[in-house]
């Protein structure tokens, strides 16, 4: 397994695993900062913590939800150096009335994750669970299935309805102006 692999400080490995990994964590970086120069740092931000971290990587059951988790920090950490160099301006240019575009998309990210988080509180009960187990927590399906003592195929099937009804509670509001990152979510 590749993930063995790169524990083992295989470099080789590490790059395939960067070049396969790469462009998705850029496009989820630009899709919210819309800046070339800060989604590029946190391409860089994210592999170097992974190449840091190597050894724990053999513990990671969904490494596509441990990758996604990652990004998301970095990001919300982006927007908040962003929010802050921001605010020291406005501070020095009191009277402006010009906003920052980055700010704009910090606020947009916010209000779209509040949408993102009333649609799953409106999911039933058992696809809300099923939904959180995967796409929150980052178990595989089969893990899922196993600790609530349902088939994968039911798991599979809660997955897709939550998907689903989360897209078509979305699209219902105009709020929604961050696209792209609902679309990372919603892998």
């Amino acid at each position: 397994m590749i993930l063995a692999k790169i524990a083992n400080g295989d470099q080789q490995a590490f790059g395939s695993l960067f070049n396969f990994y790469r462009n998705k964590v850029y496009g989820y970086a630009y899709a919210i900062l819309q800046v070339d120069t800060s989604s590029e740092e946190i391409v860089q931000d994210v592999f170097i913590k992974l190449w840091i971290k190597r050894q724990t990587l053999t513990n990671i059951d969904n490494f596509g939800g441990f990758l996604r988790t990652i990004v998301k920090n970095e990001t919300l950490n982006a927007l908040k150096k962003i929010a802050l160099t921001h605010k020291s301006h406005q501070i020095a240019n009191l009277g402006a009335t010009e906003i920052d575009l980055s700010t704009e998309n910090a606020i947009q990210f916010r209000e779209t994750k509040k949408l993102l988080d009333a649609a799953i509180e409106k999911l039933p009960p058992q696809q809300k669970l099923v939904y959180n187990l995967c796409n929150i927590e980052g178990l595989k399906q089969k893990d899922v299935a196993n600790q609530l003592n349902i088939s994968p195929s039911t798991v599979k099937t809660h997955l897709r309805d939550a998907v689903k009804a989360i897209k078509n509670y979305l699209s219902t509001h105009d709020e929604v102006i961050a696209a792209p990152l609902l679309l990372f979510f919603l892998k």
